[in-house]
């Protein structure tokens, strides 16, 4: 990647004289909530084993790589990856970045510029995809997702987010509707999923679930949408349109029901359970549904919870 020049600034690739600066920018990339009075203990990125494994030891390991932003012979900013247990770290092979600017020098793009980087060298070195953490509170989150960056469920604690971005074509995976062509592929999605929840394969389900979905999806009160990697179905989603007398808390009476919210395993902790489930809950708003339900799993939750849902102690359920 050459070097880029906005404005004054100049991006480029960190020297080896500059690793100890990315303790700095660190300690700046700090995020102080609105209304916070005092300053934050320098001591915070030394005590916290996170903190430090996002600059102790950098250029040490294959996988670190870092752009500043100089101006006038003084660097501004960094941004930088490393695959160590920090903040954002999702697995080994998945670099998590961390990024930092003055604050005279923020709202420029520059911050923008300096990840476009990192990310087009990261998909030329054969990374699938990157990692971070964001406060929810942190305005920053807007600028993650412009990049591609998708929230898949809570960073640390539940006062972050932990988001993900597919790298190269990955950030547009196609999406569309389910049609009677996909059926087979996805009636074995489906069981597949029931497996990997824990189902006991008693009966073959094969026969029921194509029935079904050839006649939902052709009275459309079966909506589902896909995730595909070229041609191939990667990720699905599904939701039901039921209707029942109408009540106070939905008075048209209509509900949708969630299911087959299932990842091929290479596929997950990206986002894209997040943004599939969103297109049902469209489609289940489009339709004047009242309420939108779903079953959920433990692994579940913390996406369910982001977009709204919460837990209905009232449901019960008699097998027959």
């Amino acid at each position: 990647m050459g070097i880029i020049r906005l404005m004054v600034y100049e991006v480029r690739h960190i020297k080896k004289s500059e690793w100890p600066l990315l303790e700095d920018f660190l300690y700046e990339a700090i995020y102080v909530p609105e209304g916070f009075e005092g300053e934050v203990p320098r001591s915070v990125i030394y005590d916290d084993p996170k903190c430090r494994a996002a600059f102790v030891g950098f250029g040490s390991l294959p996988d670190d790589r870092a752009v500043v932003t100089e101006l006038d012979g003084e660097v501004v900013g960094a941004c930088w990856v490393r695959t160590t247990d920090e903040y954002g770290h999702i697995d080994d092979e998945t670099p998590s970045f961390s990024i930092s600017l003055r604050k005279p020098h923020r709202g420029y793009g520059i911050g923008t510029v300096m990840m476009r980087i990192l990310l087009d060298e990261l998909y030329e070195a054969g990374y699938k995809r990157a990692s971070l953490s964001v406060q929810k509170e942190n305005a920053a989150l807007r600028l993650y997702e412009r990049l591609g960056f998708r929230i898949v469920g809570d960073g640390f604690d539940e006062t972050e987010w932990l988001m993900t971005c597919r790298l190269g074509h990955a950030c547009g995976l196609a999406f569309r509707r389910l049609t009677r062509e996909d059926v087979p592929v996805f009636v074995e999605m489906r069981v597949s999923q029931l497996l990997e929840e824990g189902a006991n394969e008693s009966v073959d389900l094969r026969p029921a679930l194509r029935d079904y979905y050839a006649r939902h999806l052709a009275d459309e009160t079966f909506v589902s949408w896909l995730a595909l990697d070229g041609s191939e179905i990667v990720a699905t989603s599904g939701i039901s349109i039921v209707e029942k007398p109408p009540y106070f808390g939905c008075p048209t009476g209509k509900i949708g029901l969630v299911s087959s919210m299932y990842t091929a395993p290479p596929y997950r902790r990206e986002g894209i359970a997040r943004d599939l489930l969103c297109r049902v809950v469209d489609e289940a708003r489009a339709r004047s549904c009242g309420v939108v339900q779903i079953t959920a799993s433990d692994a579940g939750v913390p996406l369910y919870r982001p977009l709204g849902f919460t837990h209905n102690d009232n449901f019960m359920q008699l097998a027959l």
